[in-house]
Order: C-alpha cells, then sequence, then structure tokens
C-alpha cells in the first residue's frame, strides 16, 4: 500500500484528445487537461495540418493515467508529433498507465511520428496502443523506445515494461504486437535469444492500400542505410500492414535510420515532402 506521502505525490489522471475533420483538416475535437497538451504550429511548406503533443510534467511517473485519442475523419490529412521524448521516470512501486486510441475513418491519411520513449532504470510502464483503421485511409504509425539513458551510461536493473499494440482495419484484427520487460529485464536485454544487449528499438507500420507494393523499395532502403550498431527488417502480412523494426545497440544511428524510412514512407505513400519535420530534427 502507497504511503500517505506518496498518495500525495499521485500525479496525473488525465485525457487528450484531438479530431480532424473535412478536406481543410480543421480540429473538430479538442480536449486538453493537464498535462496534456496539444500545440499548433503553422505546418511545414507542403506538410498538412500539424499537431504537437506536449506533456507539460516533463515526464510520466508511477501512478500517472494518462490517455491520448487522436481521430481524422473522412477527407482530412493530418501530422501529429511529440515536443520531446517522454521520459517514464524511476517508479515508487506504481505502474504508470497510458492508453493511445488513433482512428482513420475512411478517406483520410495520419501521420503519427513519435519522439520515442525512454525508460529510466526502475520505472514501471503500460501502455496499450489501438489503431482503427477504416477502408481507403492511409495510417503511418511508429515508436523508439531507449532501454536507459544512453548519454548518462544507464542500463535498465529493475522495473517492468507491458507495451502492447493492436491494429484492426474495417474493424477486423490484423495485428498484434507485446513487448514486455519484467523483473528478469537484464537476462532479457542481454541474452542472445533476447534483446542481446540492445539499447533501443524502433518499429513504423504503414497502414494503406496494397502495402506489399512499397516493400522491395524499404528493403533496398534498409540496406542503403544499414550502420554499425543496429539491425533491421521488413516486412508485410497478407491483406495487412508494412512493418518495419529496428534493435540496436547504437540508439542515435538507429533513429536516422528510422528517420531515413519515415521520409521515404512519407513522401512515397502520403505524396509530403521527404524530409523530416523540423521539430522532430531538433
Amino acid at each position: 500500500m502507497p504511503s500517505q506521502e506518496q498518495d500525495m505525490l499521485t500525479r496525473y489522471q488525465a485525457r487528450g484528445a484531438m479530431g480532424f475533420r473535412g478536406t481543410d483538416s480543421r480540429v473538430s475535437m479538442l480536449r486538453q487537461q493537464s498535462p496534456i497538451r496539444f500545440l499548433r504550429p503553422v505546418s511545414e511548406i507542403g506538410d498538412p495540418t500539424t499537431a504537437v503533443i506536449v506533456n507539460t510534467a516533463g515526464g510520466v511517473v508511477g501512478g500517472d493515467r494518462l490517455s491520448i485519442d487522436l481521430s481524422a475523419h473522412e477527407g482530412a490529412s493530418a501530422l501529429v508529433t511529440g515536443q520531446a521524448a517522454e521520459k517514464i521516470y524511476r517508479s515508487d512501486g506504481r505502474d504508470a498507465e497510458i492508453t493511445v486510441s488513433v482512428t482513420c475513418h475512411a478517406g483520410s491519411r495520419l501521420e503519427v511520428l513519435p519522439q520515442g520513449t525512454i525508460l529510466f532504470d526502475g520505472a514501471r510502464m503500460r501502455r496499450s496502443t489501438t489503431l482503427d483503421v477504416d477502408r481507403d485511409s492511409t495510417l503511418l504509425f511508429g515508436e523508439i523506445l531507449a532501454f536507459g539513458r544512453a548519454a548518462m551510461g544507464e542500463t535498465l536493473l529493475t522495473g517492468h515494461t507491458d507495451d502492447r499494440i493492436d491494429l484492426r482495419q474495417q474493424g477486423r484484427r490484423v495485428w498484434a504486437d507485446a513487448f514486455r520487460l519484467d523483473e528478469n529485464m537484464m537476462r532479457a536485454l542481454a541474452g542472445r535469444s533476447g534483446l542481446n544487449g540492445a539499447t533501443a528499438s524502433a518499429m513504423v507500420c504503414l497502414v494503406c492500400p496494397r502495402p506489399a507494393d512499397i516493400l522491395t523499395d524499404v528493403r533496398r532502403l534498409l540496406v542503403c542505410l544499414t550502420g554499425d550498431g543496429y539491425q533491421a527488417a521488413a516486412a508485410t502480412f497478407e491483406n495487412g500492414p508494412l512493418i518495419v523494426r529496428w534493435l540496436g545497440k547504437d540508439g542515435a544511428a538507429l533513429r536516422r535510420s528510422f528517420g531515413g524510412v519515415w521520409m521515404h514512407l512519407r513522401s512515397a505513400v502520403l505524396k509530403r515532402p521527404a524530409r523530416m519535420p523540423k521539430i522532430w530534427s531538433i
């Protein structure tokens, strides 16, 4: 049982929601509850309506309950990214729970670009992400996960991570992914049958009509972007998404490769400029 002092330190139970509608991609729904905020910077030339998610608390701690809902209605086109990597701080024993819901209605195009998530030693995170995509819509979604603070030479010794993604197309589940680190995380991080010493991982999920058509180009690009310190692979599922994964010991090199693939996909599929948004590159 948390002590009275710990109860007083319980941070936030908050929900943020943002929706886009129409060919002009106007904001049709906006809910902000501290510490979740949505900023609306002027879109860069060639980019759609842009929103930036901000956690004004600076990070997430045990006991937090945060929920983010993003939706694009028919005809809408939008880019959603973060202000900075989300930090999951060392816990006092309680879990931090994060729920993310992304909905793409028919004919919409949504790009959800991550800044990444940094797990501090002792962090306890449970995150559930649901991606719900209608026919004739396009979703480009990703995540970058850092196992400890690389600049400080931190490694994960204790904590818990349960990170799940569930993708549905036209109401039918087509892909599910679950990543879990428990109290035996040192064995999982170091073991050759586990993460083999990796300090970071990343994933891109592209849902669009005929994703297999772009698979060969992505694999060629991964070969060109190959560097020391990480591995990458891409695959598609029958009538399902294109999935690209990275795993490695050099988080900076992994991030550069992630950015190269993302630029290609946003240009080839979404017809947007082959560059990363400035806020992502800072």
